[in-house]
Order: structure tokens, then C-alpha cells, then sequence
């Protein structure tokens, strides 16, 4: 089964693989996140450039509901391309998401070098993780995890895959495949549990070095609170020929209400 089935040209229906943790009326927002990359792939295809950067905006509680996704050009160019994507569910949008394409190059790999840190060890160096442990919905229960050792409250290195395309019967890039795994970092190395306090993440940010090669995708993750109520989940994101990129997420800490 897949996580999201066509129903008309720019709208998807959502299966029981998409429900979100926090909330079981909730699609989790890295299957949408998949489905927005996907969309933004079968927009003005240039094969000249690659998706740079992309950045999720959450402006609330996704219904897990039909999602429609809007996508329009706002920089168009030769080189350099900013495309928009909606997210509308229920007649509201829920999610804006602006990606940067990039030109890429042939003639530039003399200078070539990655900084970011490797994962300590592939996914046969850990042991299984079981999110649901933690916490529930449909789309923590379709995935795989292998969680590495040394991983900690708030630090861990966790692998993930998942067995479910994004769309079914579609083909899907590769880029769009790792990107619907990416939101999962700010589960896997919780400060506090989920079920003593709130702290979901409002927006998701990825930065790509090389379109990734799933079907693996590695989250070495750190989680920070500051005082305030404000936090940060930060990952860097690899495969299994090593690291392709960062996400960040940014965090409203708080308590449950009363």
C-alpha cells in the first residue's frame, strides 16, 4: 500500500500509512512533505538543475483528509529556479513549502569536499528501533528503524526506511523518497517524552549537497531546548555512500493544556 493515491491532477487521498503521532486525525508531516517534493518534481521539469533546498512551512494541524498541492514558478531561470507548493486541505492551506533549483556541473568536481559528518556505521551496525515505543499512527508503524549505538535523550544516530512508495503507481524520484523520511528526526532523540509535554516542530528545512539514494536514509540527529520554550532539532541527513545534506526544525516546547 502506498502513502498517498491520486484522485484527480493536483489531489491526493491519504491512507492509513500517512496518520500523524501526535494526533490520530493528523497526517504526519513526513509523508506530506514526500507528497509536496513530488509534486514540485512533475512541476516545469528541468533536467539542468536539482533541488537545492527545500523549506515546509506548517501553519497548523494537517487533517488527514484529501490534500490538494497548488505549484507555481515565483523565479524562473535558466540556472536558478524558486518554485512555491500549497498544501490545501479542506478548503484552508496547510502547508507552503518554497524550493530552490539549482544549475548543476560536470566541471566543478576538482573542488569537491563534504564536511558534514558521516553516520558512525551503516544500517547492519544497529539494532532495531520501535518508535511506537515513544509514540503511534499509521506512519510510524510503516516505517523500519535501526538505531546505532551511544544514542541518548536529546542525541542519536537512527537509520530508516520505508517498504510504501509516496503515490501509488507513480514514479517517484529519489529525492522525493528521502524526503518523506526527513520529518522523523524530531522523533527519534527525544528530549522529554511525547506524552509529558508537547514540543512539535512548525516548519522543516533541507538543504541537498546530491539528490540522495534511498532506499536507506540516515538521521544523525541532536535535539536542544532552550529556556524559553523554543527549540531545535537538527540533523544531518545520509545515505549509504555517506552524507547528502542538513534539515532543521524549528520547535515550540510547552506543556500539555489543562
Amino acid at each position: 500500500m502506498s502513502y498517498y493515491e491520486r484522485v484527480s491532477a493536483d489531489t491526493y487521498r491519504p491512507t492509513q500509512h500517512v496518520q500523524g503521532a501526535w494526533n490520530d486525525h493528523e497526517q504526519h508531516m513526513s509523508p506530506v512533505a514526500g507528497l509536496i517534493t513530488h509534486a514540485i518534481d512533475g512541476h516545469e521539469h528541468n533536467p539542468a538543475v536539482q533541488l537545492s533546498r527545500i523549506s515546509f512551512e506548517i501553519l497548523g494541524l494537517i487533517p488527514l483528509a484529501d490534500t490538494t498541492v497548488t505549484v507555481e514558478t515565483i523565479r524562473p531561470g535558466r540556472t536558478i529556479e524558486l518554485i512555491e507548493a500549497t498544501a490545501i486541505i479542506e478548503d484552508r492551506p496547510r502547508i507552503r513549502a518554497r524550493a530552490w533549483r539549482l544549475a548543476i556541473s560536470d566541471d566543478v568536481a576538482e573542488v569537491a569536499g563534504v564536511e558534514l559528518p558521516a553516520m558512525a556505521a551503516g544500517p547492519d551496525g544497529g539494532e532495531p528501533y520501535d518508535a511506537l515505543e515513544e509514540w503511534k499512527g499509521g506512519f510510524l508503524a510503516s516505517i523500519e528503524t535501526v538505531a546505532l549505538p551511544g544514542g541518548r535523550p536529546g542525541r542519536r544516530q537512527v537509520w530508516a526506511r520505508t517498504p510504501h512508495p509516496v503515490v501509488a503507481e507513480e514514479q517517484i524520484s529519489d529525492t522525493a523518497a528521502a524526503i518523506s523520511l526527513v520529518d522523523l528526526a524530531n522523533g527519534i532523540a527525544t528530549r522529554v517524552r511525547p506524552t509529558e509535554m508537547m514540543f512539535p516542530n512548525v516548519d522543516l528545512t533541507i538543504h541537498l549537497l546530491r539528490q540522495p539514494q534511498p532506499p536507506w536514509v540516515g538521521l544523525d540527529t541532536s535535539v536542544s531546548f532552550g529556556t524559553n520554550g523554543l527549540g531545535l532539532t537538527s540533523t544531518t541527513l545520509s545515505d549509504q555512500a555517506g552524507p547528502f545534506g542538513r534539515a532543521e526544525q524549528a520547535l515550540t516546547v510547552r506543556h500539555f493544556p489543562r
